[in-house]
């Protein structure tokens, strides 16, 4: 929602069920290792782990206009790229909050947690990398929201609409909002949202709810004991279109369900409406505001409502930049000693090796104790090797999160301990890494977040 708008944004989304699958395609292009996808009404994301940053991003570059049907031209404008640390502020950002249409918003949180519930599972394409990283992100996610103020007075994207709609009513058809008959068309959670904010209001009641199965609209109704609602299916829509004056949107339908030829068809010429479409792709056609009588809006037409709300809480927002800040560090150095893994398991090797060695040169007085002294001896002789381990093997384990620091550490134990060949087991070249496996081990990973 900061690089692209809604028209750029429904041509890349992708429904839920989907993300998986995606992910998937995604995880088996040569030059990535781990890969997830975070589609939502105000963001398309995808982040992902590589050894050739470069390459990869041409591979998702191909992806994305297939996806799209969009050239590079149409559709390099509308990207931005972190790596690095930069991609993991992003992501620990976005969880909180902080990145959102609606700042302090609680319904990321939940998504975030779904992407990671998708890519972490036994046919998802998570790794060691993009597995920490998400429930970093989650717990990040969970803390900003327990110890900040970030999300009291927050609204949703659901809540701005209704409050676009008291704001805009009277100017765009005149009349006004409490007097204004309210049809919703979809019934899912950003309804539910919706519903929630106009109980709270003047709105006028019932609720003409419209969908095309009648199981989601009465659990709704459950869910809401003290709001009157109409239920409808979809093949009403357009009888309860023609009554109302405030129409809001929100379903999973790919193509618009109202556009200018079905309102100029359907509707009297001196009609007055006011659509408010909170859906990815959108339901409500652009060309809707060229027909007359017809105040049409998108979720980008949301801002408006939302900067308000943002001042409320600046002085939360710089309390949770604070908090992620520290949480990055820790990511960050726990993926630099992810390098230290192949120093650890030499370091290990080499002094079962000695052990090894030392036990065969003493093999002729080892014959002549009794299984059980055996035993011992095997004992002993493995508590002191790990116990002599303990210490340089910590030094490797501890987060450091600048590289140079690790370098040092590693070479510093190359020297000590004489791990030959050290530097070709911790950086393999491209055509060493092993390709095809689901969950792919990492030593100096690269994440990407890719966004429209």
């Amino acid at each position: 929602h900061h690089t692209a708008d809604v028209s750029v944004r429904e041509k890349l989304a992708i429904p839920e069920a989907e993300w998986k699958a995606q992910a998937a395609k995604l995880n088996q292009m040569p030059n990535i290792d781990e890969a997830g996808i975070l589609s939502t009404c105000n963001r398309f994301e995808v982040y992902y782990v590589a050894h050739d940053t470069q390459a990869a991003n041409e591979q998702l570059m191909n992806f994305l206009k297939e996806k799209s049907g969009l050239s590079d031209n149409e559709l390099g404008p509308n990207l931005f790229f972190h790596d690095g640390y930069e991609a993991t502020k992003h992501l620990l950002s976005v969880s909180s909050g902080l990145d959102s249409l609606v700042v302090g918003e609680g319904q990321i949180l939940s998504q975030v947690k779904n992407c990671a519930a998708h890519g972490g599972d036994a046919e998802g394409s998570f790794g060691k990398v993009l597995g920490k990283l998400f429930n970093i992100a989650v717990s990040t996610g969970k803390r900003v929201r327990s110890e900040t103020g970030i999300s009291k007075g927050a609204v949703s994207v659901s809540s701005a609409a209704a409050q676009l709609a008291e704001l805009r009513i009277q100017e765009d058809i005149g009349k006004k909002f409490e007097d204004a008959r309210i049809a919703i068309i979809g019934a899912g959670e950003m309804t539910r949202l919706l519903v929630t904010h106009l109980a709270s209001t003047k709105a006028s009641q019932p609720l003409h709810i419209v969908n095309r199965g009648r199981e989601r609209m009465e659990k709704l109704s459950e869910m809401f004991p003290d709001v009157e609602m109409s239920l409808h299916t979809l093949d009403e829509m357009w009888e309860q279109i023609n009554e109302a004056d405030i129409i809001f949107t929100s379903t999973f339908s790919k193509d618009p369900l109202i556009d200018a030829a079905g309102l100029k068809e359907k509707l009297s010429s001196d009609s007055k409406k006011m659509l408010v479409d909170i859906s990815v792709p959108v339901n409500v056609g652009y060309d809707a505001k060229e027909v007359e009588g017809i105040a049409a809006y998108h979720v980008d037409d949301l801002k408006q409502v939302i900067d308000a709300n943002k001042e409320k809480r600046m002085a939360a927002v710089k309390e949770a930049e604070i908090l992620i800040e520290g949480e990055i560090r820790e990511f960050e150095g726990w993926k630099q000693s992810l390098r230290c893994v192949p120093a650890i398991k030499m370091l290990r090797d080499k002094g079962e090796l000695i052990r090894q060695k030392e036990l065969q040169n003493a093999q002729k007085i080892l014959d002549g104790l009794s299984q059980k002294e055996r035993d011992t001896v095997d004992r002993v002789t493995k508590g002191i090797i790990n116990k002599l381990l303990h210490g340089p093997m910590a030094h490797l384990r501890a987060p450091e999160d600048i590289a140079d620091h690790v370098e040092y550490k590693l070479e510093t134990m190359q020297k000590m301990f004489q791990l030959d060949a050290l530097e070709a087991h911790i950086l393999p070249t491209s055509d060493q890494k092993k390709k095809g496996k689901k969950k792919k081990e990492q030593t100096a990973p690269a994440q990407l977040s890719s966004s429209v």
